[in-house]
């Protein structure tokens, strides 16, 4: 019981429409829908309401009518913003209904058939969708009393009308406000499952993501492993052969060779051990060497062959680190492999030019031309450049540019440049 008293109070007095979860997609429409519908709606009932009430009270207590016209017209204009409000309303205009019902004119006249002699029958057309709507946007267990309050006003509709028509308007008013109550409750159940499937899809989003950029750097570091590991294999053969290849080399310094071959190979070995966690089971290692700014031309020709006209200006860039020659390939690669998904019949404008503080890589394409074909557009190749520019050091900038097309903006750092 304690738990009902605080349902009805939180209906009636307490509750606040701030308390009610967010509308629907569907409530947002466009404006000119909701006032073409708000208009219609408000003219049928302004009509049918004054009608009956004022048949109904023999047209001679006008204030009392144009009272009840406005608690029925007041809830439909009140639900979208204020839907709590309007429940409250719509239930007090049905309790001023029903009590004028109770009360009705001395003389009251009925000249057809087709008039009803009932006015609630058209009193309570606003009231069934505001209850259903507003159903619709509460929390779970929240809309109890705004359930019974309906059951008690419908059972009061009913036993008003049934010295005129008997049980039968009782079980129908109940009936209906029953029907009402599960399209509400429906509703609510829809509403949070497009809430539940949305929130799924975004943690689905963002665990794509994150997976993406947990294989981008699985990827960036089984490179720099290889990279890393050819330079100490050499450091460690030349030390170990520098012994024969140099003459009269003293024994101070034969140990110390000895000592920086050692080195050499404890360290490969822990490069080995900790990347050695991110390769997959099957796969075989990579002995061939890895590609740099040098291939970065015979990239370009390739992509030519596959139908891409590329205007490209490639220059200096011979002196850079292998890691950095590497990344800026592999972020070629990948700017112009989405340019080609996604702007196919485009030209495409490659720039790649050593400065003083890096390497900068510019890739702008136009509009398409044809229609792209199907792609999973999860920006996953977008995510792996940004992801070497942060392991690597530098600025990425990628975004449509004014003409429709894209653009890929990156300069990659060089070691020793930024510490000058």
């Amino acid at each position: 019981m304690d738990s009902i008293g605080k349902a009805l109070g939180w209906a009636i007095l307490t509750g606040r429409d701030a308390d009610l979860e967010p509308a629907s997609s569907w409530w947002h429409v466009p404006r000119w829908v909701k006032g073409v519908l708000t208009a219609s709606a408000l003219s049928v009932l302004i009509v049918l309401t004054y009608g009956a009430w004022a048949r109904y009270l023999d047209g001679g207590n006008l204030p009392l009518i144009f009272f009840l016209l406005l608690l029925q017209v007041a809830p439909p204009l009140l639900v979208v913003r204020y839907p709590l409000n309007a429940v409250r309303v719509a239930a007090a205009g049905m309790v001023a209904g029903i009590i004028a019902t109770a009360f009705p004119a001395t003389h009251f006249s009925w000249s057809g058939p087709t008039q009803s002699e009932w006015p609630l029958q058209t009193y309570v057309l606003p009231y069934l969708p505001v209850l259903a709507m507003t159903l619709a946007r509460t929390k779970p267990k929240q809309g109890w009393g705004i359930a019974i309050i309906a059951v008690v006003l419908a059972a009061g509709v009913g036993v008003v009308q049934m010295p005129r028509a008997g049980t039968k308007t009782l079980v129908w008013a109940l009936l209906v406000v029953a029907v009402t109550l599960v399209a509400g409750y429906g509703m609510q159940q829809r509403r949070r499952a497009l809430v539940q499937a949305d929130e799924a899809e975004r943690m689905t989003v963002e665990e794509r993501a994150k997976r993406t950029t947990l294989q981008e750097r699985a990827l960036v570091a089984r490179e720099l492993h290889d990279i890393i590991g050819h330079h100490l294999s050499l450091i460690a053969l030349r030390t170990d052969s520098a012994r024969y290849r140099i003459p009269d080399l003293s024994g101070a310094a034969v140990e110390e060779f000895r000592a920086l071959g050692a080195a050499a190979r404890e360290a490969l070995d822990e490069a080995r051990r900790l990347v050695g966690v991110l390769r997959d089971n099957d796969a075989e290692p990579e002995h061939e060497p890895q590609p740099g700014l040098a291939d970065v031309p015979m990239l370009i020709d390739a992509c030519r062959a596959s139908g891409i006209e590329i205007r490209s200006r490639v220059s200096g860039g011979d002196d850079v680190p292998a890691t950095i020659g590497l990344a800026a390939y592999r972020i070629l690669q990948e700017a112009l492999s989405n340019a080609a998904r996604h702007s196919p019949g485009a030209a495409v404008d490659v720039e790649v030019r050593r400065e003083a503080d890096g390497i900068v890589i510019l890739v702008e394409n136009g509009p398409a031309t044809r229609i792209p074909a199907p792609s999973a557009g999860d920006g996953t190749g977008l995510a792996g450049i940004a992801e070497r520019v942060t392991l690597i050091g530098g600025s990425c900038e990628t975004g449509p540019g004014a003409d429709g097309g894209f653009r890929v903006a990156v300069t990659l750092g060089l070691p020793g440049v930024s510490d000058a």
